[in-house]
């Protein structure tokens, strides 16, 4: 859809029927670590995002109805894309490995400064839609710090920089380093992995 013209979305269609939907910028954000939290069940996760996203609750009594509302969400979240697509922001192939870049909670601040430095926009009182949030973070400049930190998580720091560069991004990627929310069985097979490839294992 194009929203120069239809605007922007309010409601999603489910089983034939048009559902209103929360669209504060903050139901994203709410939603997006949910979908992070390890302590939670698929199922969990899925009927909680259901709960929050939905002003009228959609049927839900079924399988198919459940996988349709929650389609729907996904459809609301990624703006239309598809779920690889919509983590460009968020994440960054490093070493052919995604890496996280972008954390809502941890980078609150960074978020809020960002919006109100180059919008004038003060996310802390503005409840703005979840896509205008998203389309003016993807606007976001490097004369705010948030990309700068950004580029500094998804940088790969070549061996060949001089001495003093390469110094200074290590040290920025470790004051800028994210919480590591992956559970411990997340973090074993990673571990497994790594050891793979250093090994030569593939």
């Amino acid at each position: 859809m194009n929203v120069l013209i239809e605007g922007l979305p309010k409601t999603v269609t489910v089983n034939g029927s048009p559902f209103l939907l929360n669209t504060n910028f903050y139901i994203g954000i709410i939603f997006t670590e949910l979908m992070t939290d390890g302590s939670l069940t698929p199922y969990e996760k899925v009927t909680r995002a259901i709960d929050l996203w939905y002003k009228e609750k959609p049927p839900t009594e079924t399988y198919n109805e459940i996988k349709e509302a929650f389609d729907k969400i996904m459809w609301f979240y990624t703006m239309g894309e598809n779920e690889e697509e919509s983590t460009t922001n968020s994440r960054v192939r490093v070493r052919n490995r995604p890496t996280r870049i972008l954390d809502y909670e941890a980078d609150q601040a960074y978020i809020v400064s960002a919006f109100q430095q180059q919008y004038g926009i003060d996310l802390t009182v503005e409840n703005i839609h979840w896509w205008r949030f998203k389309m003016l973070f993807n606007g976001l400049t490097e004369k705010t710090k948030m990309v700068k930190i950004m580029q500094y998580r998804s940088m790969e720091i070549d061996p060949k920089m001089p001495e003093k560069q390469r110094k200074f991004y290590q040290e920025m990627k470790i004051l800028y380093a994210l919480p590591d929310k992956r559970t411990e069985e997340e973090k074993e097979r990673d571990f497994q992995e790594q050891l793979n490839i250093a090994l030569g294992g593939g």
